[in-house]
Protein backbone atom coordinates (compact mmCIF):
# COMPACT_ATOMS: atom_id res chain seq x y z
CA UNK A 1 0.00 0.00 0.00
CA UNK A 2 0.92 3.43 -0.39
CA UNK A 3 2.11 5.71 2.49
CA UNK A 4 -0.90 7.15 4.51
CA UNK A 5 -2.96 9.47 2.34
CA UNK A 6 -3.39 13.22 2.49
CA UNK A 7 -5.88 14.48 -0.07
CA UNK A 8 -8.62 13.46 -2.10
CA UNK A 9 -6.73 11.85 -5.38
CA UNK A 10 -4.66 9.73 -2.70
CA UNK A 11 -7.26 8.40 -1.30
CA UNK A 12 -8.90 7.10 -4.77
CA UNK A 13 -5.16 5.61 -5.32
CA UNK A 14 -5.27 4.08 -2.18
CA UNK A 15 -8.96 2.40 -2.28
CA UNK A 16 -8.08 1.18 -5.51
CA UNK A 17 -4.80 -0.50 -4.09
CA UNK A 18 -6.83 -2.06 -1.57
CA UNK A 19 -9.27 -3.34 -4.07
CA UNK A 20 -5.66 -5.74 -5.26
CA UNK A 21 -5.44 -6.83 -1.44
CA UNK A 22 -6.29 -10.08 -0.16
CA UNK A 23 -9.71 -9.44 2.36
CA UNK A 24 -7.50 -10.03 5.52
CA UNK A 25 -5.06 -7.17 4.42
CA UNK A 26 -7.36 -4.19 4.10
CA UNK A 27 -7.68 -2.05 6.95
CA UNK A 28 -10.87 -0.85 6.94
CA UNK A 29 -10.52 2.27 9.46
CA UNK A 30 -8.34 3.54 6.44
CA UNK A 31 -10.76 2.56 4.19
CA UNK A 32 -13.34 4.46 5.64
CA UNK A 33 -11.36 7.45 5.88
CA UNK A 34 -10.42 7.72 2.26
CA UNK A 35 -14.14 7.37 1.52
CA UNK A 36 -14.86 10.12 4.04
CA UNK A 37 -11.75 12.39 2.64
CA UNK A 38 -13.91 11.74 -1.02
CA UNK A 39 -16.69 13.57 0.27
CA UNK A 40 -14.83 15.88 2.24
CA UNK A 41 -11.77 16.29 0.67
CA UNK A 42 -10.22 19.50 3.03
CA UNK A 43 -10.57 18.23 5.71
CA UNK A 44 -7.44 17.33 8.08
CA UNK A 45 -7.07 13.50 7.94
CA UNK A 46 -4.35 13.79 10.02
CA UNK A 47 -6.01 14.75 13.04
CA UNK A 48 -8.64 11.15 12.96
CA UNK A 49 -5.71 9.21 12.67
CA UNK A 50 -4.30 10.98 15.31
CA UNK A 51 -7.73 10.94 17.47
CA UNK A 52 -7.71 6.65 16.77
CA UNK A 53 -3.91 5.97 18.80
CA UNK A 54 -5.29 7.97 21.34
CA UNK A 55 -8.34 5.72 21.24
CA UNK A 56 -5.89 2.71 21.22
CA UNK A 57 -3.94 4.16 24.01
CA UNK A 58 -7.04 4.26 26.35
CA UNK A 59 -8.76 0.75 25.51
CA UNK A 60 -5.35 -0.72 26.27
CA UNK A 61 -5.00 0.87 29.47
CA UNK A 62 -8.69 0.20 30.37
CA UNK A 63 -7.77 -3.57 29.47
CA UNK A 64 -5.11 -4.29 31.51
CA UNK A 65 -6.93 -2.49 34.31
CA UNK A 66 -9.61 -5.17 33.90
CA UNK A 67 -7.66 -8.29 33.18
CA UNK A 68 -6.05 -6.76 36.86
CA UNK A 69 -9.12 -6.81 38.36
CA UNK A 70 -10.60 -9.97 36.86
CA UNK A 71 -7.67 -11.71 37.10
CA UNK A 72 -8.87 -12.80 33.56
CA UNK A 73 -8.36 -11.36 30.06
CA UNK A 74 -11.20 -13.63 28.68
CA UNK A 75 -13.39 -12.34 25.70
CA UNK A 76 -15.84 -10.24 28.18
CA UNK A 77 -12.91 -8.67 29.52
CA UNK A 78 -12.29 -7.79 25.88
CA UNK A 79 -16.05 -6.87 25.62
CA UNK A 80 -16.35 -4.61 28.44
CA UNK A 81 -13.07 -2.67 27.84
CA UNK A 82 -14.16 -2.01 24.39
CA UNK A 83 -17.64 -0.72 25.03
CA UNK A 84 -15.93 1.67 28.62
CA UNK A 85 -13.29 3.13 25.86
CA UNK A 86 -16.56 3.79 23.30
CA UNK A 87 -18.83 4.60 26.18
CA UNK A 88 -16.25 7.23 27.42
CA UNK A 89 -15.60 8.82 24.39
CA UNK A 90 -19.40 9.38 24.09
CA UNK A 91 -20.15 7.01 21.26
CA UNK A 92 -24.03 6.42 20.82
CA UNK A 93 -26.88 6.08 18.69
CA UNK A 94 -28.87 8.53 16.92
CA UNK A 95 -32.25 7.59 16.39
CA UNK A 96 -33.45 11.38 16.06
CA UNK A 97 -31.54 11.78 12.96
CA UNK A 98 -31.14 8.37 11.99
CA UNK A 99 -30.96 9.08 8.26
CA UNK A 100 -28.80 12.38 8.01
CA UNK A 101 -25.38 11.77 6.42
CA UNK A 102 -23.36 12.64 9.17
CA UNK A 103 -24.34 9.49 10.91
CA UNK A 104 -22.48 7.63 7.94
CA UNK A 105 -19.56 10.26 7.11
CA UNK A 106 -16.50 9.00 9.21
CA UNK A 107 -15.25 12.18 10.16
CA UNK A 108 -18.03 13.64 11.23
CA UNK A 109 -19.37 10.63 12.87
CA UNK A 110 -16.16 11.04 15.20
CA UNK A 111 -16.84 14.47 15.65
CA UNK A 112 -20.63 14.16 16.65
CA UNK A 113 -19.87 10.31 18.52
CA UNK A 114 -22.76 9.62 16.94
CA UNK A 115 -23.44 7.13 13.82
CA UNK A 116 -25.01 4.40 12.50
CA UNK A 117 -24.98 0.71 13.39
CA UNK A 118 -22.06 0.09 10.70
CA UNK A 119 -20.49 3.59 11.39
CA UNK A 120 -20.02 2.82 14.84
CA UNK A 121 -18.89 -1.05 14.25
CA UNK A 122 -15.73 0.16 11.93
CA UNK A 123 -14.61 2.04 14.75
CA UNK A 124 -15.40 -0.77 17.43
CA UNK A 125 -14.06 -3.40 15.00
CA UNK A 126 -10.49 -1.00 14.15
CA UNK A 127 -9.87 -0.41 17.62
CA UNK A 128 -10.32 -4.38 18.72
CA UNK A 129 -8.25 -5.34 15.90
CA UNK A 130 -5.96 -2.86 16.75
CA UNK A 131 -5.33 -4.31 20.37
CA UNK A 132 -4.63 -7.62 18.33
CA UNK A 133 -8.16 -9.01 19.10
CA UNK A 134 -10.36 -11.33 16.76
CA UNK A 135 -12.97 -8.82 15.52
CA UNK A 136 -15.13 -9.52 12.56
CA UNK A 137 -18.41 -7.75 11.13
CA UNK A 138 -21.64 -9.59 11.25
CA UNK A 139 -24.03 -8.70 8.26
CA UNK A 140 -27.02 -9.36 10.07
CA UNK A 141 -30.40 -8.27 8.39
CA UNK A 142 -31.48 -5.39 9.72
CA UNK A 143 -28.72 -4.53 11.78
CA UNK A 144 -25.04 -4.41 11.59
CA UNK A 145 -23.44 -6.10 14.89
CA UNK A 146 -19.45 -7.12 15.38
CA UNK A 147 -18.46 -10.38 16.57
CA UNK A 148 -15.48 -11.14 19.07
CA UNK A 149 -14.09 -14.34 19.45
CA UNK A 150 -11.30 -15.07 22.04
CA UNK A 151 -9.89 -19.19 23.11
CA UNK A 152 -13.07 -20.27 21.90
CA UNK A 153 -15.12 -18.59 23.25
CA UNK A 154 -17.94 -15.88 20.98
CA UNK A 155 -19.75 -12.71 21.91
CA UNK A 156 -21.82 -11.16 19.67
CA UNK A 157 -21.89 -7.09 20.03
CA UNK A 158 -24.01 -4.17 19.28
CA UNK A 159 -21.65 -1.28 19.59
CA UNK A 160 -25.19 0.82 18.43
CA UNK A 161 -26.90 -0.48 21.46
CA UNK A 162 -24.28 -0.01 24.21
CA UNK A 163 -22.23 -3.24 23.04
CA UNK A 164 -25.32 -5.14 24.40
CA UNK A 165 -24.29 -9.10 24.14
CA UNK A 166 -26.93 -10.14 21.27
CA UNK A 167 -28.16 -13.65 22.38
CA UNK A 168 -30.68 -16.13 20.42
CA UNK A 169 -33.49 -14.22 21.28
CA UNK A 170 -32.62 -10.81 20.37
CA UNK A 171 -31.28 -12.05 17.37
CA UNK A 172 -34.50 -13.38 16.48
CA UNK A 173 -36.56 -10.42 17.38
CA UNK A 174 -34.61 -8.46 15.02
CA UNK A 175 -34.77 -10.78 12.12
CA UNK A 176 -38.50 -11.66 12.68
CA UNK A 177 -38.98 -7.59 12.08
CA UNK A 178 -36.59 -7.56 9.29
CA UNK A 179 -38.16 -10.08 7.60
CA UNK A 180 -41.03 -11.34 8.89
CA UNK A 181 -42.74 -13.30 11.87
CA UNK A 182 -41.88 -17.15 10.00
CA UNK A 183 -38.39 -15.97 9.99
CA UNK A 184 -36.10 -18.53 11.77
CA UNK A 185 -32.28 -17.89 12.93
CA UNK A 186 -29.51 -20.27 11.14
CA UNK A 187 -25.89 -20.86 11.30
CA UNK A 188 -25.36 -18.08 8.76
CA UNK A 189 -26.71 -15.56 10.27
CA UNK A 190 -24.02 -15.59 12.82
CA UNK A 191 -21.28 -15.67 10.23
CA UNK A 192 -18.12 -13.22 10.27
CA UNK A 193 -18.86 -11.00 6.39
CA UNK A 194 -15.51 -10.24 4.80
CA UNK A 195 -14.02 -6.62 4.86
CA UNK A 196 -15.40 -6.21 1.56
CA UNK A 197 -18.49 -6.16 2.44
CA UNK A 198 -18.15 -3.94 5.64
CA UNK A 199 -17.00 -1.48 3.78
CA UNK A 200 -19.89 -1.99 0.76
CA UNK A 201 -22.45 -1.92 3.34
CA UNK A 202 -20.74 1.17 4.64
CA UNK A 203 -20.98 2.59 0.96
CA UNK A 204 -24.50 1.09 0.20
CA UNK A 205 -26.10 3.69 3.69
CA UNK A 206 -24.98 6.74 1.14
CA UNK A 207 -25.98 5.04 -2.38
CA UNK A 208 -29.70 4.13 -1.19
CA UNK A 209 -30.06 7.59 0.33
CA UNK A 210 -29.21 9.76 -2.89
CA UNK A 211 -31.37 6.73 -4.49
CA UNK A 212 -33.90 7.58 -2.42
CA UNK A 213 -33.65 11.11 -3.53
CA UNK A 214 -32.97 10.63 -7.14
CA UNK A 215 -29.67 11.80 -7.18
CA UNK A 216 -28.85 9.12 -9.70
CA UNK A 217 -25.42 10.89 -11.12
CA UNK A 218 -24.32 11.18 -7.57
CA UNK A 219 -25.01 7.53 -6.64
CA UNK A 220 -23.51 6.71 -9.58
CA UNK A 221 -20.36 7.97 -8.28
CA UNK A 222 -20.41 5.92 -5.57
CA UNK A 223 -20.91 3.12 -7.07
CA UNK A 224 -17.79 3.98 -9.12
CA UNK A 225 -15.96 4.52 -5.53
CA UNK A 226 -17.42 1.05 -4.42
CA UNK A 227 -15.75 -0.85 -7.23
CA UNK A 228 -12.31 0.45 -6.25
CA UNK A 229 -12.70 -1.53 -3.32
CA UNK A 230 -14.51 -4.65 -4.86
CA UNK A 231 -13.52 -4.17 -8.55
CA UNK A 232 -14.36 -8.03 -9.11
CA UNK A 233 -18.20 -7.26 -7.10
CA UNK A 234 -20.85 -8.18 -9.67
CA UNK A 235 -23.35 -6.54 -7.73
CA UNK A 236 -21.98 -2.90 -8.77
CA UNK A 237 -21.67 -3.88 -12.14
CA UNK A 238 -25.20 -3.88 -12.53
CA UNK A 239 -25.39 -0.90 -9.89
CA UNK A 240 -23.93 0.44 -12.65
CA UNK A 241 -25.85 -0.68 -15.19
CA UNK A 242 -29.82 0.46 -13.64
CA UNK A 243 -27.75 4.09 -12.43
CA UNK A 244 -26.32 4.61 -16.33
CA UNK A 245 -29.44 4.06 -17.54
CA UNK A 246 -31.70 6.55 -15.05
CA UNK A 247 -29.24 9.06 -16.07
CA UNK A 248 -30.07 8.54 -19.38
CA UNK A 249 -26.33 7.00 -20.64
CA UNK A 250 -28.23 4.24 -22.56
CA UNK A 251 -24.82 3.23 -24.53
CA UNK A 252 -22.95 2.95 -21.15
CA UNK A 253 -25.57 0.72 -19.03
CA UNK A 254 -25.66 -1.30 -21.98
CA UNK A 255 -21.68 -2.26 -21.30
CA UNK A 256 -22.33 -2.23 -18.28
CA UNK A 257 -25.14 -5.14 -18.05
CA UNK A 258 -23.43 -7.06 -21.09
CA UNK A 259 -20.37 -7.43 -18.83
CA UNK A 260 -22.45 -8.30 -16.04
CA UNK A 261 -24.52 -10.67 -18.16
CA UNK A 262 -21.51 -12.63 -19.37
CA UNK A 263 -20.14 -13.41 -15.63
CA UNK A 264 -23.07 -14.03 -13.54
CA UNK A 265 -23.92 -17.65 -12.52
CA UNK A 266 -27.15 -17.68 -11.83
CA UNK A 267 -30.16 -18.54 -13.95
CA UNK A 268 -32.63 -16.49 -12.24
CA UNK A 269 -30.00 -13.44 -12.57
CA UNK A 270 -28.80 -14.52 -15.63
CA UNK A 271 -32.55 -14.05 -16.76
CA UNK A 272 -33.70 -11.06 -15.31
CA UNK A 273 -30.25 -9.35 -16.66
CA UNK A 274 -30.96 -10.36 -20.07
CA UNK A 275 -34.51 -8.66 -19.90
CA UNK A 276 -33.08 -5.39 -18.63
CA UNK A 277 -30.62 -5.82 -21.69
CA UNK A 278 -33.38 -6.38 -24.10
CA UNK A 279 -34.98 -3.18 -22.42
CA UNK A 280 -32.39 -1.03 -22.49
CA UNK A 281 -31.37 -1.98 -26.38
CA UNK A 282 -35.18 -1.13 -27.39
CA UNK A 283 -34.07 2.29 -26.32
CA UNK A 284 -31.46 2.30 -29.08
CA UNK A 285 -33.66 1.41 -31.58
Amino acid sequence: MTDPFLSDVDASLYLQQAGTLADEEIDIFECALAFSLLDKPQTDIALYRHYFQKMHKTLSNDFEALCSQRNSDDVTVQSEALANTMAGEGYRSDDETYDDFDNINLFTVIDRKRGLQISLCIIAISLARSAGWHAKGVNFPGHFLMRLDHDGQRLLLDPYNEFTDMGAKDLRDILKRTIGERAELSADHYAPCTNRDILLRYQNNIKYRLIDAEKYDEALEVVQRMTLVAPEDLRLILDKAVLYARIGQTKAAIDSAKYYLERVKSPQDKAEAAAFLRELQNLLN
